[in-house]
């Protein structure tokens, strides 16, 4: 196996792991029914992504190490769908139907919105 895909890997996904630890562990505890440490990681992780995702589509001669360090390793570390699912299970378990639906919108439309917001402002920073 190549070792410069597992290390651009490895490094982007310890840096976004530890970005999401840092954040549950910061804001979590401010409001339980919504973990705001969780859903801005999955936020800021959708941003990254439209950013990388535009950046290496008008740059298609950028070495793949870096597509794999930050699309792969960096937002697959950060952005955390386990999570999510379980502090969405946890509120359907006590029977907090209406906090479970409304944490699957504010996830899934934020973060198709934050992607979205990414490559718009890739294309502004990019515009002459």
């Amino acid at each position: 196996m190549p070792w410069k895909p597992i290390l651009a890997i490895a490094v982007g996904a310890a840096l976004g792991a530890i970005l999401r630890w840092q954040l549950g562990l910061r804001l979590n505890a401010w409001f339980p029914l919504l973990p705001p440490g969780t859903l801005l990681a999955n936020l800021i992780g959708a941003y990254v992504i439209g950013i990388a995702l535009a950046v290496f589509a008008q740059m298609p001669h950028l070495s793949p190490e870096w597509r794999l360090l930050w699309i792969t390793g960096f937002c697959g570390g950060l952005t955390t769908f386990s999570t999510f699912s379980a502090e969405t299970f946890n509120l359907l378990q006590t029977g907090r139907v209406s906090w479970a639906l409304g944490l699957v919108l504010v996830h899934v439309l934020g973060s198709v919105l934050m992607t979205w917001l990414g490559i718009l402002s890739w294309q502004w920073l990019r515009a002459p």
